[in-house]
């Protein structure tokens, strides 16, 4: 990403609406599916960014970050992060089976051979380990919010568990989110781009009204309950948990 996109980030993320939703969601499934409360995990937030996922991890887990992006890495240590490795993500610098929980939220896009990538979260991921996957979801979205993300490509769920199926990761849950939002963003999306706006692609994180931002989170939190019970057929992205077996297949 360009650096004024990580500095929009860092300014966002404890307030906006699709970061702090977003985040609900990540927890939600974790603290249901995984022992991320009970026990403290060892944790590799994969393209971890300027770390607003890593310091909601700080009191249940011992999280690491690794992004390429320096920049990004000085924003985490404004949060008071530690635990950092600036490298590429595509050649993780850890022993084999040394994480119990990889998260790689909104990263698969970003990488040219994502079946590499996942090839790569196995290795590192220990027998029982999880590993949650976030990516945006429908080609029909692609808009210049992709562009300025430097994004290779948008997901749909045939894709996404074909590439899970390329390693031999168990799915635990498969679901969409951001599912209450998917009209409105759709058509802001396809009449932003039947108009061709000139320049740079920015991406679509535009300033709403105090009042806006709140009830976008609290129908997000919703959503997060709603995930309690329930895999949802649309939304805006979509979200894999997997887990490695205890025993490999091959062994």
């Amino acid at each position: 990403m360009r650096p004024e996109e990580y500095e929009r980030m860092y300014s966002l993320e404890n307030t906006y609406w699709w970061f702090q939703g977003r985040k609900e969601i990540v927890f939600e499934l974790l603290r249901r599916h995984t022992p991320l409360v009970t026990d403290r995990l060892s944790v590799l937030d994969v393209g971890c960014g300027t770390g607003l996922v890593l310091e909601g991890l700080r009191p249940y887990a011992r999280p690491v970050g690794i992004d390429f992006s320096r920049l990004a890495m000085g924003y985490c240590v404004k949060r008071g992060i530690e635990r950092l490795v600036c490298g590429r993500v595509e050649t993780l610098p850890f022993g084999d089976q040394t994480f119990d929980l990889l998260l790689a939220l909104d990263l698969l896009e970003h990488i040219d051979d994502d079946a590499a990538l996942l090839r790569e979260l196995w290795r590192v991921c220990r027998p029982g380990g999880h590993v949650l996957i976030s990516v945006p979801a429908y080609r029909f979205l692609w808009s210049d919010h992709d562009e300025a993300l430097h994004h290779f490509r948008r997901y749909t769920r045939v894709s996404l568990k074909q590439l899970l199926r390329s390693t031999d990761f168990e799915v635990v849950r498969f679901t969409h989110a951001i599912t209450l939002l998917l009209p409105p963003i759709a058509a802001f999306r396809l009449i932003q781009r039947a108009a061709k706006p000139k320049g740079r692609p920015k991406t679509h994180l535009i300033h709403l009204p105090a009042a806006v931002n709140r009830l976008l989170i609290a129908l997000l939190k919703g959503e997060a309950r709603w995930l309690r019970s329930m895999d949802l057929p649309f939304g805006v992205s979509i979200i894999a948990l997997a887990r490695r077996p205890a025993r490999d297949p091959s062994s």
